[in-house]
Parts: structure tokens; C-alpha cells; sequence
């Protein structure tokens, strides 16, 4: 009995290194291939912080880049991935900017809470989920500084490709 033991324990190892090999080297060729999104920022170039429920920055702004052409969905995410709000299901042109501005409700209207968000844009032909890098910061009421005319610059449409 425990030279069977001892079998079933190598063969065990033997298939977690060969699972390990073949995750290293999946690793290694996604390392590779080229960014199919660059360029992301959110909101301008002082702060990723807003409040929907405050006197400004009551939305804010979320721009990205595609390196490829692709059918692409554009949601806000909480930690741990579950969706908050979708904000475009549209053809993600290469090469083009795409801008969208997110208000801190989710898809019924209702405001957050108070914490990290982050963005996550699914690339239907290249099967994959990517969260961007940066975190979403949702604020309680009155505790996001306005600028010095008291309201937030720059307020296009919900949401713009292109």
C-alpha cells in the first residue's frame, strides 16, 4: 500500500509541474503580444476622485486608446469584478481615443458608495476582460475640492468614441 502511495504522489507532482510549465509559458506569450489598449487616464491631470452628489466634478471622465479594431464593452467595476455600470457596447475603432464619462450610478440609476472603482473594457474578438490600471475614486458629498469657478471643467456627452 505505500508504494502506491508513493506512485500516486508522483504522478500528482508530475502533473502540477507540467500544469506550471505550460502557465509560464502561456504567461510568456501574452508578456508578448502587443497592447491592444494605451493611453488611459481618468479624469485630468490632477486627481481620479469625484462626487455625483456633490456641487462639482459630478462625473468623470475616462479616456482609453485600442491598438486594434474590435467589438468592445466598457463597464465600471467594484473590487472583485462585479459590474456597476455599462457604459458602451459599441465597435472600438484602432488607433482612435475613446472618452467616457461615468456619473457614480449604476445601470438603475442609483449612486455608489463611497469607494474604488475601476474600469474594465471586454474585447469580444480577442476573448479578453482587461482592467485598466488606476483605481476610480467615488467620494462622499462635499469632500471633493471645486475649482475656482466652483464647477468642473469640461462636460461633454455620456459617452463619445473617436
Amino acid at each position: 500500500m505505500p508504494r502506491r502511495k508513493a506512485d500516486l504522489a508522483a504522478v500528482v507532482f508530475a502533473l502540477l509541474v507540467v500544469a506550471t510549465l505550460a502557465a509560464f509559458a502561456y504567461a510568456q506569450r501574452v508578456k508578448r503580444d502587443p497592447q491592444v489598449i494605451d493611453k488611459f487616464k481618468i479624469a485630468g491631470k490632477k486627481t481620479n476622485a469625484f462626487s455625483p452628489a456633490g456641487p462639482c466634478h459630478k462625473r468623470i471622465r475616462l479616456k482609453f486608446r485600442t491598438t486594434t479594431s474590435n467589438d468592445g464593452t466598457v463597464e465600471v467595476i467594484k473590487p472583485g469584478g462585479t459590474v456597476v455600470r455599462t457604459l458602451a457596447q459599441e465597435f472600438l475603432k484602432r488607433y482612435s481615443y475613446h472618452a467616457y464619462h461615468w456619473d457614480g450610478k449604476n445601470d438603475a440609476g442609483v449612486i455608489q458608495p463611497v469607494g474604488r472603482y475601476r474600469l474594465r473594457v471586454i474585447l469580444e474578438d480577442e476573448e479578453r476582460k482587461l482592467a485598466l490600471p488606476g483605481a476610480i475614486q467615488l467620494h462622499p458629498k462635499g469632500s471633493v475640492r471645486c475649482g475656482p469657478e466652483g464647477g468642473a471643467k469640461g462636460s461633454a456627452g455620456e459617452g463619445q468614441s473617436g
